[in-house]
């Protein structure tokens, strides 16, 4: 009995153009409330939802997309980062 998962290469492929594609429009949306306030947790959002999109866009270029990849994880924590960095600057400042 063979218990091994099943692999479906294009489901994969759509959904994480799917993915990509929502990440892309959230990142839209954070762009439209940072033009509105200049606040910049927004802008930090908006940075990390278009690095996610268009990492998850690039992985469909890889030929192993499902196998982690150095050069993503770095580029997605840098992303995490500067959210990270944002709330803390927006807390310190209040003191």
């Amino acid at each position: 009995m063979n218990l091994a998962p099943m692999v479906h290469p294009t489901l994969d492929f759509f959904l994480l153009g799917f993915i990509a594609a929502c990440s892309l429009v959230a990142g839209l949306y954070f762009l439209k409330f940072w033009r509105a306030t200049h606040d910049p947790l927004f802008l930090a959002f908006m940075i990390f939802f278009v690095v996610q999109g268009f990492t998850n866009a690039g992985i469909l270029r890889l030929p192993h997309p499902n196998q982690g990849n150095f050069v993503v994880f770095a580029i997605r924590l840098v992303s995490v980062l500067v959210v990270l960095a944002a709330i803390l600057a927006k807390n310190l400042a209040r003191d």
